[in-house]
Formats: C-alpha cells, sequence, structure tokens
C-alpha cells in the first residue's frame, strides 16, 4: 500500500527539465533548413541571371509572368517597389557593367525578364519564410510560375531537335497551297509590315508577347477567384506539347527562310510550280539551315491565341471583345514577319478545339459537347496534314475558289465545335485539383 501510494505521488508530481536533460527543439533546424532554401534561391537567381539569354523576346515576356501573377493576386505596395527597383537595378548593371556599354540600349524584352526575375527572388524568399496561409498563396503563385517559365524555356530547347530530324522540310507544299488561293497571304502582310513601319512594330512586337498574353490570360482568372487558372496552364502545355508532334509529322520553318532575303519583296514563280503539280510530278523537300526550327505547321502561336479567346468567357465584353482582336493581330503578326503560311493558321483552328475539348474534364468524355468537337478538331487537322502531304494536285484542278471553300468550311466547323464546348460551364478537372495541391502542399 505504502509503495502504490508512492508511486501515485510520483506520477501526479509533473517533471521539470533541467539543463541536464536538454529537451529536442525543432525550432534550430527549420531556421537552418529556411537559410539553405533562402541560398538555394540566391543560388538559382544569379544562374538564370547569368546564364539565360535574355536578348531573346521570348525568354524575357516567359520570366515577366512572375511579376504578372504576383500583381494578380493584391500584393503590398512595398513588395511592387521592391520587385521595380531590383529589376532596374539588374537592367542597369547589364547594361553598363556586364555589356560596358557607353549608352543606354534597353530591350522591352530583356526588361521585362529582369523585372520577373527580381519578382522569382522576392516571391521565392518570402515563400521560405511565411508560414501557414500566405505561405499557401505566395506557392500558389510561385509554382505556376515557375512551371510556365520552364515550359517556355523547354520548348525552345526542344524545337532544335526537330532541325537535327529533319535537314529537308514540307515548306513548298504549304507555299503551293497558299499559291493555290491566288495569292500569297504571307507575302502580302510582309509587305505592308516593310512599307508602313508603325505596322511592322507593333505587329512583330504583338508576336513576341504572346508568353505575356498568355500569363495576362492567367492572372485574369486568379484575379477573378471564381475561375480555375490550374485548367488554362493545362490547355497551353497540352496544346505545345501536341504541337510538337504535329511539327514531326509536317516538319517545315516559313516563307522567310524558304525564300530567304527576297521576302516579302518577290515569291517564286508560282506558274512553273502549278504546272509541275498539275503534270503529276511530286513535290521536292528542301533543305533550310538547321539552326531554323521547323515549327510552321500548325501554327502555336495562333493556337495559344484562340485558346486565350475561347478561355475569356467568365470576364466582362470588354476583355472578350480584347481577346478577339489579340487573336486578329496574332494572324497579321505570324503572316508579316514570315514566320508562318496562311494553312499554319487554318490548321490551327482545328488543332485548337481539339486542345480545348481533351482539356475540358468537367463535360464527361462521352458527351456530344465534348466528344465531337475533340474527335472532330483531330480529324480535321490530321485531314489537313494529309491533304497537303498527298493531295495538293486535287487544289489545282479548278479554280482558287475550291481552296477558298475548304478554308471557310474548315473555320465554319471550328467555330461550331467550340460553341458546343462553351455551352457548358467549365470547371477545373477534379485530377488536376489533387495534383496542384499535393505539389503546393508538398513543395
Amino acid at each position: 500500500m505504502f509503495a502504490d501510494s508512492v508511486l501515485e505521488d510520483i506520477m501526479a508530481d509533473p517533471i521539470v527539465n533541467t539543463a541536464a536533460d536538454p529537451v529536442d527543439d525543432p525550432r534550430p533546424v527549420a531556421r537552418l533548413s529556411r537559410i539553405l532554401m533562402g541560398t538555394l534561391f540566391g543560388v538559382i537567381f544569379l544562374l538564370a541571371w547569368m546564364g539565360l539569354p535574355f536578348e531573346i523576346p521570348y525568354i524575357g515576356f516567359g520570366l515577366a509572368s512572375a511579376f504578372i501573377f504576383q500583381i494578380a493576386v493584391r500584393p503590398r505596395r512595398w513588395e511592387i517597389f521592391g520587385v521595380v527597383a531590383g529589376g532596374g537595378t539588374l537592367a542597369l548593371i547589364d547594361q553598363f557593367v556586364v555589356h560596358h556599354a557607353t549608352k543606354p540600349d534597353f530591350h522591352v524584352g530583356a526588361c521585362l525578364g529582369f523585372l520577373g526575375l527580381a519578382s522569382f527572388l522576392l516571391l521565392g524568399l518570402r515563400a521560405v519564410w511565411a508560414e501557414g496561409q500566405e505561405q499557401q498563396q505566395l506557392k500558389s503563385i510561385l509554382i505556376p510560375a515557375a512551371g510556365f517559365t520552364f515550359f517556355i524555356l523547354g520548348s525552345q530547347r526542344l524545337l532544335n531537335l526537330s532541325s537535327l530530324l529533319f535537314p529537308k522540310t514540307l515548306d513548298v507544299y504549304a507555299y503551293a497551297f497558299d499559291g493555290s488561293l491566288g495569292l500569297q497571304p504571307s507575302f502580302v502582310v510582309g509587305r505592308w509590315f516593310r512599307d508602313y513601319a508603325v505596322v511592322g512594330i507593333v505587329g512583330r512586337g504583338l508576336y513576341d508577347a504572346l508568353p505575356i498574353a498568355m500569363a495576362l490570360a492567367y492572372a485574369a482568372h486568379l484575379w477573378l477567384k471564381k475561375s480555375t487558372p490550374l485548367f488554362l496552364l493545362e490547355v497551353f502545355m497540352a496544346a505545345g506539347l501536341l504541337g510538337y508532334f504535329l511539327y514531326l509529322m509536317f516538319p517545315a520553318a516559313g516563307p522567310v527562310y524558304l525564300v530567304g532575303p527576297q521576302f516579302p519583296g518577290s515569291s517564286f514563280d508560282f506558274s512553273g510550280l502549278r504546272a509541275h503539280i498539275l503534270r503529276g510530278l511530286v513535290l521536292q523537300t528542301v533543305p533550310i539551315s538547321l539552326v531554323i526550327c521547323r515549327n510552321a505547321m500548325p501554327s502555336l502561336h495562333m493556337t495559344w491565341a484562340l485558346l486565350i479567346a475561347f478561355n475569356c468567357k467568365p470576364f466582362p465584353r470588354v476583355v472578350r471583345a480584347a481577346a478577339v482582336v489579340f487573336v486578329f493581330t496574332t494572324a497579321l503578326g505570324t503572316l508579316g514577319t514570315g514566320e508562318h503560311y496562311l494553312i499554319d493558321l487554318v490548321v490551327a483552328f482545328p488543332f485548337a478545339v481539339a486542345v480545348q475539348a481533351l482539356c475540358t474534364h468537367s463535360l464527361p468524355l462521352k458527351s456530344p459537347n465534348r466528344l465531337v468537337p475533340l474527335v472532330g478538331g483531330a480529324t480535321l487537322t490530321l485531314l489537313w496534314l494529309i491533304l497537303l502531304r498527298f493531295g495538293i494536285r486535287i487544289l489545282f484542278r479548278g479554280t482558287p475558289l475550291v481552296p477558298w471553300v475548304c478554308i471557310i468550311a474548315s473555320t465554319a466547323l471550328t467555330v461550331l465545335w467550340m460553341k458546343q464546348i462553351l455551352s457548358a460551364e467549365q470547371s477545373e478537372p477534379r485530377s488536376t485539383a489533387r495534383i496542384a495541391s499535393a505539389a503546393v502542399a508538398g513543395a
């Protein structure tokens, strides 16, 4: 009985730790891991600053997505000031220290890239030291921005592989189709760009600024907080990956690389090419420099512009109208720069619809509003590639009315299928939401 009472007294008394009995404190370990993570972000920042080709507009515009996403979540004023000051400092150092410039020669793409790089550094350091809900919000910006940027960088590198696989291209086939229309649209628009300086500057600028438009579309969904920005990233990336395989099926570079310095002044003698085709002679592939990417068919510029317009449904009419205007300016930019033939833009329409249907997980796959555009868009895309490669002679047996009717019919079907998809309200796919939540929670 005495032993039991003593044991009860011992169990009842609280155990007090002394200096001789240290307790493991996780705080120093957590602080050390955060310091290491912050140091890692700093090292990545320096490597990106020194190694990325900021002179390429696509790179700078892709990095700028981080700043655009940051603005979308209504940051504090000091954050915006810090990012702008940091980006400006990087631009000045790059000009006068790295390149030893005697006078300022700033490029919009490079300046936006430095701004985005500073935003990445600030968001990364804040995400490392933040806790709870604030950390989750920062990761929800940082992870998509990093994914978007790496996608832009990766696509630039991956395109070089197509040149090695196909030293000769099918540009003559695309050139022949455009000629069957009775004119060469890319040469016509190219002359506008050459003869009217303002048109050329604006057209080329909007052509290069496509990553900015994609980032703005995502940021607008992020700002709205009622729609699903992760769905938009899925659509963009699916179009890029699937489009790359179509590049391998129909490798072409664009009229400016086929004709060379003559573009847009004069094109090849089309009457001789037409007679060659009507005699049943097979068109030949043509060698083009290996440094030129085979990324003309279909036009992913046009595809992404269409996808931006398709997914502006939740926004006011002014925003939707601006998206449509961007589609038209993108079409002019792709033609005027000589990077694409008109047929590249035509094939982009059914391809964009097929990608949109593929990623619209809010509708069951068996639903006609999803299945018909998916199968129809994919089939029409492949039919165009087959016609261009093996049936180009058919288009030359009649008047230019035949290919124009084909273009109008293809575009009309695309519009009809797109209306089917947009007839149902789109919501974020559950699988994508779970993956994104897991990535944010585990990062």
